[in-house]
């Protein structure tokens, strides 16, 4: 009968500790999940070309030299609100290899009944600050801005260009077609950087002859507010048209000691 007792509390403590590791280590099992702000179905892509001259006017030989501008106004023409998604696909020369940052993650926006949204060339950028970390700083970008929605979309692309001096010389604007591509995107949470905080590098690196002899500005500011580093503040360009003075609330600054 002794026996007996001692194999039954024997049991019981084994027990107790195994049930005890076990929920010791949920917690553990729970931190390592991926967690997701939203997963988003889509059936409509669409791919609109974006071409920005950013930080100088391009001059690297691939386009004419001068400041390109695109935006990108999305309109929703149903009756509900919707959630559609959109990341940016760098366009890199032929036979490259891949890259960190050749392809953005997702961002979410929600669009109102009726509702409409203008993506410009800053907010582009924006997709690539952070990355893993990383901001990156464009002379000049162009890609694809491919945006994926439940419901069929009036997208339309307004590309503008000049000199490297002067009002707009060339104004272009496209309806952008849908294709149906059914994706079910997770969109994660987003950690935008602060001042001083993260690492940054230049596209194209600053040797590159996109630069010629000038030196390439930092840009700063703008709708996606890109920070400074550590040491550095932002202040409006003098280059650029757009005056924080007279209306531009948007403007992007240049980063300076």
């Amino acid at each position: 009968m002794k026996q007996h007792n001692m194999i039954k509390l024997f049991s019981f403590l084994l027990g107790s500790v195994c049930w005890s590791g076990f929920i010791g280590t949920q917690p553990i099992a729970q931190a390592e999940t991926t967690q997701y702000l939203e997963t988003v179905k889509t059936e409509y892509q669409y791919a609109a070309k974006v071409t920005c001259s950013l930080l100088l006017p391009h001059q690297d030989g691939s386009l004419a030299k001068g400041t390109y501008r695109t935006a990108v106004n999305i309109h929703n023409p149903t009756n509900k609100k919707i959630t559609l998604v959109a990341k940016v696909a760098l366009a890199t020369q032929f036979g490259s290899e891949p890259g960190s940052f050749d392809v953005t993650p997702f961002k979410g926006i929600v669009l109102q009944p009726d509702g409409a949204v203008g993506i410009n060339c800053f907010d582009i950028a924006g997709y690539f600050c952070p990355i893993d970390g990383i901001c990156v700083d464009f002379a000049f970008l162009e890609g694809f801005l491919v945006i994926k929605s439940p419901v069929p979309l009036d997208v339309v692309s307004v590309y503008t260009a000049r000199h490297n001096a002067g009002e707009v010389e060339s104004i272009e604007v496209e309806t952008i077609q849908p294709r149906k591509v059914e994706e079910s995107i997770k969109l994660g949470p987003t950690k935008p950087t602060k001042p001083g905080e993260g690492k940054r590098m230049d596209y194209p690196p600053k040797d590159s002859s996109a630069y010629h002899d000038q030196k390439p500005k930092q840009m700063c500011g703008g709708i996606a507010t890109l920070p400074c580093p550590e040491g550095m503040k932002c202040v409006d360009d003098p280059s650029d048209n757009c005056d924080p003075a007279n209306g531009g609330a948007d403007c992007a600054g240049i980063c300076v000691k």
